[in-house]
């Protein structure tokens, strides 16, 4: 049996006197007293002043947040808005239009953009003029901070958004550009860099401002980043291209069939000391249609990989590379993308490209890529003529 300041914790009564429980009762507390007996403290001056107080704290945590010197690091080369006691990983790509990095919360917002901090900027700077565009796949928030004017437009860190994905998408900022001459469009993904970039970009050649993919890349690339490399992936560089074409041409966009047939690789990636087994993997809609492994003998410089039997594909293309060790974790080397609406039989040393290299690689600056594919419409054994799509 336990017993505390002389009362008994269980259901028994105390095996003390009456007379000791009365001299403690008198003395000590009661443990358990209504609300109604209870006197209302009586507050002195610190705690009048803690309303004052807690707002002195706030502005104290929202000054570390802002000159917190991690987020400098993990911005790196992006431009960071500083002005008005504001330091965000924040550019104006435009007047209106705004590339910034993902308003993060809890311990996530002590490196990269705090929300509280984004919410504070576009209140004080574009009061019920904003309008948040979100590309991650990956993470979402409370939209509800930004009063929901949120539109989330997702696809994954490092690659290109679905063709299909972008005319929506600058529909959607130009309708809201137009609306008011003081909205402005915000938009982010993770770093707010590279996905950022090719939507940012798309949008620009979409409202006329620019004409070609280069001049668009150009701009961004300047306005984004001190070292002028904004969008760096070859693909995401690609799909702009893509609807630049699809803008100077006037076309719409439909699916188009086309059956791979052979990949050309010269030189061939260095893997395990120039041998071991190399391993594509052909994916359609996040789907795997097609994986083949061929194994690389020591000094060989190209190779040309033949399939049995051709492999349809339509639209979004992703194509990947691996090192395949025996008995040990495969390596990713290298991934490229492509739409198969914009592969044409001849391809210009304007239209070239490098693959998009693994996270961390450094081996696949040196490799060559081509792929040849069919029109299905053409039966093979009548001849049927073949299309170069090449990637160097």
């Amino acid at each position: 049996m336990l017993f505390f300041m002389g009362v008994c914790l269980s259901c028994r009564k105390s095996r003390l006197s009456s007379e000791k429980s009365e001299q403690i009762s008198a003395s000590a507390t009661p443990l358990h007293v209504s609300v109604e007996e209870q006197e209302e403290p009586k507050l002195g001056p610190s705690f009048e002043d803690q309303d004052s107080g807690y707002t002195r704290m706030a502005n104290t945590i929202s000054n570390m947040r802002m000159t917190n010197p991690i987020k400098e690091m993990v911005s790196k080369r992006r431009i960071r808005l500083k002005q008005d006691g504001f330091n965000l990983d924040l550019t104006y790509i435009m007047d209106n239009v705004i590339a910034m990095g993902f308003p993060a919360e809890k311990l996530e917002g002590v490196y990269r953009n705090h929300i509280d901090d984004v919410v504070k900027f576009l209140e004080e700077k574009h009061k019920d003029h904003y309008k948040i565009y979100n590309l991650c796949s990956e993470r979402k928030y409370d939209i509800n901070k930004f009063r929901k004017m949120v539109a989330t437009y997702p696809f994954d860190d490092h690659n290109p958004p679905k063709i299909e994905l972008i005319k929506p998408f600058c529909a959607d900022v130009h309708e809201w550009l137009s609306k008011d001459k003081r909205n402005v469009a915000a938009v982010h993904c993770k770093a707010g860099k590279g996905r950022t970039g090719v939507m940012i970009c798309c949008y620009l050649l979409h409202g006329k401002y620019f004409s070609t993919a280069d001049e668009a890349l150009k701009h961004y690339d300047g306005m984004r980043t001190r070292d002028k490399k904004g969008v760096t992936i070859p693909s995401q560089k690609r799909y702009v291209g893509y609807y630049a074409t699809l803008i100077q041409k006037n076309l719409n966009y439909t699916p188009v069939t086309l059956l791979l047939k052979e990949i050309h690789l010269e030189p061939l990636p260095a893997c395990n000391g120039g041998q071991g087994c190399l391993q594509f993997v052909v994916s359609q809609s996040s789907t795997k249609v097609h994986s083949q492994v061929y194994e690389v003998k020591k000094g060989t410089t190209s190779m040309l990989i033949r399939i049995d039997r051709y492999v349809p594909l339509q639209g979004d293309i992703k194509v990947e590379f691996f090192n395949k060790p025996k008995l040990m974790r495969k390596e990713k080397l290298f991934q490229f993308w492509f739409n198969t609406f914009f592969v044409t039989e001849e391809v210009s040393p304007a239209e070239l490209g490098t693959s998009d290299k693994a996270s961390g690689s450094k081996v696949t600056d040196r490799s060559a890529r081509a792929i040849s594919c069919a029109e299905p419409s053409r039966v093979p054994a009548l001849g049927m003529k073949q299309t170069r799509f090449v990637f160097c």
